[in-house]
């Protein structure tokens, strides 16, 4: 299941080329700085919609995410 989310995830893009990847607020301070350093993130509520071009960064930060029980769908 967590690959199927994983590649849900990583094969969309925005309008601009952005891979979006959605997490709960809490699901930053999961995050290393280094991958901080590599995305823009978007506020929305208790979601925060992390943005960046590199599908590699986006696949760190999203398997970050999930294992930890911090990414959305």
């Amino acid at each position: 299941m967590s690959e199927r989310v994983l590649r849900e995830v990583l094969s969309k893009r925005d309008p601009q080329g952005y891979y979006i990847v959605p997490a709960a607020r809490e699901g930053l301070k999961a995050l290393s700085k280094e991958l901080l350093e590599q995305v823009l993130v978007e506020e929305a509520g208790d979601v925060v919609l992390i943005r960046t071009k590199s599908r590699r960064v986006a696949e760190a930060v999203a398997r970050t995410l999930l294992s930890k029980g911090y990414l959305r769908t």
